[in-house]
């Protein structure tokens, strides 16, 4: 049974899947992240290309006496380094915005099915926007990493009261 506490890891477990004919996100799987992780970490992998889900809140709407549909918002951080062996920081910045591109098409996912697998109502969907936030360069390169955040909704599969 679907329960709020879990989403974070539902979401990470349909971000990490991959060979179903969507982009793959993690390294191990040919995709452009070295990490995929729920949660923020305490020591994040500043030097590992990395996205982390997160949510900022949990939204519930009664529909019926028992029935209760739980909106979740979303936060996946992007991380990615500067890659010093190449010289560019163009090259990265471009890497990430092609890191961004894979993430918001699993995000996506299928043309009929936005279900994440199945585990989820809708993820993506409802208010119909996914927002990507890009922290300026001109910020983050001294630091030596790029940083996007993407946040959309999931509704999740019914609650009962």
């Amino acid at each position: 049974m679907p329960s709020t506490a879990d989403v974070v890891s539902r979401e990470t477990e349909w971000l990490n899947t991959a060979g179903d004919g969507l982009p793959a996100l993690n390294a191990v799987a040919g995709g452009p992240f070295g990490v995929v992780s729920g949660y923020w970490p305490r020591t994040p992998a500043t030097m590992r290309t990395s996205l982390y889900v997160t949510r900022t809140q949990i939204s519930e709407e009664r529909t019926a006496h028992i029935r209760i549909m739980a909106r979740h918002r979303m936060v996946l951080h992007a991380l990615w380094p500067l890659n010093n062996s190449g010289g560019s920081a163009e090259l990265d910045q471009q890497n990430l915005d092609d890191a961004v591109e894979a993430t918001l098409a699993r995000i996506r996912g299928f043309p009929h099915d936005h279900s994440h697998g199945g585990r989820f109502l809708s993820a993506g969907e409802n208010p119909g926007m996914v927002t990507v936030a890009f922290t300026p360069a001109s910020e983050t390169v001294t630091l030596g990493i790029f940083k996007a955040t993407i946040t959309y909704t999931i509704d999740d599969l019914e609650l009962l009261a």
